[in-house]
């Protein structure tokens, strides 16, 4: 059956039409494959508060700070300007508000914003590669959510195209038209109007997050450091905080702190870090749920913020999973997704699951992406290819002579400031030993496999231990350099790279044996005649 469509205006009369007679207008487009577009629509009016109260967020702490002291005459000149730039503000936003448009028509999503400068993107809806949603708490009270489309070029400015707020209803429509557009649907394919809600759990559920797990997660995180660094900055503004009858004596206190009250201090500070650390991760990975729908992952989690993400699995680039220092002993890691699609490296985005058991890893990207659920990837599995023996001491070497360095480095410039012995950083030898015990880990742990499947899986040490699995068709580079001092040892390093804006998709092999290095290089696949020869290492 043909789908009615409204006659197209000619040229000129496009040219006299302004974008407000065309809002309400449906736009049909049909061909040899039917394609669905809708007319420009706004945001949801939400979008004018919302904005406006993240641009003058940064008054909120002054006006803290003025009503918990209790504000002084003067502060009546303060509050006028805060109120003046208030409503400006919401003037402002509103003007934006009325100018923006998004729609979707002729194979491309059009976006045109600008109050002064007026601005026009197109995305092609090929190019896109994911469709996001969050919900902020301030949108869950709006009932709005913001939509983030992801497209091939993330990372690169203006790549990516982001609705700040859109009504449920307009969501879901928009992520139904992309998709369908996207797929090329046929003629019996459903026009806009007979398009069914889709539900916010769709797929198979392969995987949720218990309480417990979400529990352990957080105790063994590495968000520690994040949390420390939090509490340190909050301490800069106590004297702000505080009124005067708590700051003071605990500022005449802190004069007389013993060695027993400094250990003291420190362990409430390091306490309040962990338990800051673990609400963090609840609240990040709460309700984390893994579902699949045909060729694509449902990934959504989060508590407060509630995020949604969709990741198709032909977008998947390569699985890594991180063991930490605190979660390897007890055979925990997380699953992560290497993927041009995300251009933000955070702490959570491109997480496929955030904690699971290392013997337990395989079977569910078995569910998930079977195309990298390589066996080797456990552990406790299949044996990795090891490095040759002679590798060990230059591990070890490595890791010693780094410290040693550092300690060097630090004698010499503590002798060139005058009161500071030179010996100063000689206790940081103390630390030859541990690095050691590092470099004989990063030995052990190092290996590769690659099995009939053309799946190859790379074991490597940092800090924690990671274990990265790809396909030979997803490596964008390959590359075999062989420094002086390791072709006397008949070692090199092999360097590959698969397409990743978070950083984790590059792998190495450091001290391999050298006909180990160029022998995989050629099952790899040369990437061109320059990645084998032997080159200094940088």
């Amino acid at each position: 059956m043909r789908v009615p469509s409204t006659p197209l205006p000619s040229t000129a009369q496009a040219g006299r039409e302004s974008v407000t007679d065309r809002v309400d207008r449906q736009v049909v487009v049909t061909g040899d494959a039917s394609t669905i577009g809708f007319a420009p629509r706004r945001l949801h009016p939400a979008w004018i508060i919302l904005t406006a109260i993240q641009s003058l967020r940064g008054l909120v702490l002054p006006l803290a700070v003025l009503v918990i002291s209790g504000g002084r005459q003067q502060d009546g000149a303060f509050l006028a300007i805060a109120g003046v730039l208030a409503l400006g503000s919401i003037g402002l936003r509103a003007a934006s508000w009325w100018m923006f448009r998004y729609e979707v028509s002729g194979g491309e999503l059009r976006v045109r914003s600008g109050l002064i400068a007026r601005r026009e993107r197109s995305v092609p809806l090929e190019r896109i590669q994911a469709v996001d949603t969050s919900e902020s708490p301030l949108q869950r009270l709006f009932r709005v959510v913001r939509v983030k489309i992801e497209t091939a070029a993330a990372g690169a400015a203006g790549s990516d195209v982001t609705l700040e707020a859109l009504s449920h209803a307009d969501a879901s429509d928009l992520r139904r038209r992309l998709s369908a557009e996207r797929l090329d649907p046929g003629p019996g394919s459903p026009v806009a109007g007979d398009a069914k809600p889709q539900s916010e759990a769709t797929g198979e559920l392969i995987r949720a997050m218990t309480p417990a797990e979400l529990f352990v997660a957080g105790v063994t995180s590495g968000r520690i450091g994040p949390a420390l660094a939090l509490l340190f900055g909050a301490f800069q503004f106590a004297d702000e905080l505080l009124p005067d009858s708590i700051w003071e004596p605990l500022a005449m206190e802190a004069r007389g702190f013993s060695l027993r009250g400094l250990l003291t201090l420190l362990v409430v500070v390091g306490l309040g870090a962990w338990l800051l650390a673990l609400a963090s991760t609840v609240l990040t990975f709460g309700g984390f749920e893994l579902r699949r729908e045909g060729d694509r992952l449902h990934i959504a989690y989060g508590l407060l913020d509630r995020r949604r993400s969709t990741i198709p699995l032909a977008r998947i680039q390569a699985i890594t999973m991180t063991e930490g220092l605190l979660r390897q002993p007890f055979g925990l890691a997380t699953l992560r997704i290497e993927s041009a699609a995300y251009g933000k490296a955070t702490a959570e985005s491109g997480v496929l699951f955030p904690l699971v058991r290392t013997r337990e890893a395989v079977s569910l990207l078995q569910r998930a992406c079977p195309a990298f659920a390589a066996a080797s990837i456990d552990p406790g599995g299949s044996r990795l290819h090891p490095l040759p023996r002679r590798a060990m001491r230059r591990y070890v070497l490595s890791a010693t002579g780094r410290v040693a360095a550092l300690a060097a480095v630090v004698c010499a410039a503590a002798a060139l400031v005058p009161g500071i012995p030179w010996w100063i950083g000689v206790p940081g030898l103390l630390l030859v030993l541990p690095a050691a015990l590092h470099g004989l880990l990063g030995y052990r742990d190092a290996g590769w496999a690659i099995d009939s499947e053309e799946r190859i899986v790379v074991r490597e040490r940092t800090i924690g231990r990671r274990t990265i699995v790809t396909v030979r068709r997803r490596l964008q580079h390959r590359q075999v350099a062989c420094g002086p001092f390791q072709r006397r040892a008949r070692l090199a390093t092999l360097r590959a790279a698969v397409a990743s804006s978070g950083g984790g998709g590059h792998l190495a092999l450091v001290h391999l044996d050298e006909g180990d290095a160029f022998d995989l290089l050629s099952r790899l696949g040369r990437s061109s005649p320059v990645s084998s020869e032997r080159t200094p290492m940088p």
